[in-house]
């Protein structure tokens, strides 16, 4: 054969091979390209599935070691808002913040406020109030520290008005406290 003609023969052997490439690639490769397009995509959806079902299970177990304390959480909420008015208790607690802070309390006076009844079908019950009036004296520093000690006391106590007085070297401090509990 002579140069010419290979060279024609191989070229349109070359563009058989290319258009039968062409051929197989449309109707062999492409179909499966697209199932595996979407096999991909329901392995994605599951696997994303998966994962948010763990999560979930994570959380939940979360919550059910969080609430095994429940009894504990409990006892904390009965000490934040207890059963009754208990005044030795909350004399206590005032007196013990007091004196760990370098103040006294001279005076001391207690008046029950109104029970706001509980809504009905609500697991709270009614809902009572103690206004109480102290007059003590000391350094502002540790009036500070006391007013401290009131925010982070285990019971519930709101400052309703505070009035510092100056006498003879001495500041005093006149301080109405609404403390909270639950009625029975």
């Amino acid at each position: 054969m002579r140069p010419a003609a290979k060279r024609a023969f191989s070229l349109l052997l070359s563009i058989i091979l290319l258009v039968a490439a062409l051929f197989i690639y449309g109707l062999f490769i492409q179909p499966e390209y697209s199932e595996l397009s979407v096999l991909r995509g329901r392995l994605s959806g599951q696997k994303n599935l998966f994962l948010n079902k763990q999560e979930a299970i994570t959380k939940v177990e979360s919550l059910i070691k969080q609430y095994q304390g429940a009894g504990r959480l409990q006892d904390t909420i009965s000490m934040s808002l207890p059963g009754g008015e208990d005044l030795a208790s909350v004399f206590n607690q005032l007196q013990g913040i007091a004196a760990f802070n370098g103040l006294i309390i001279e005076v001391f006076n207690v008046q029950s406020l109104p029970i706001k009844p509980a809504r009905e079908r609500s697991l709270v019950r009614g809902l009572g109030s103690l206004r109480l009036s102290l007059r003590l004296t000391g350094p502002y520093e540790s009036f500070r520290g006391f007013l401290r000690g009131l925010e982070t006391n285990i019971r519930l106590m709101d400052v309703v008005s505070l009035k510092i007085e100056p006498i003879d070297k001495v500041l005093v401090y006149n301080l109405v406290v609404d403390t909270y509990y639950q009625t029975r």
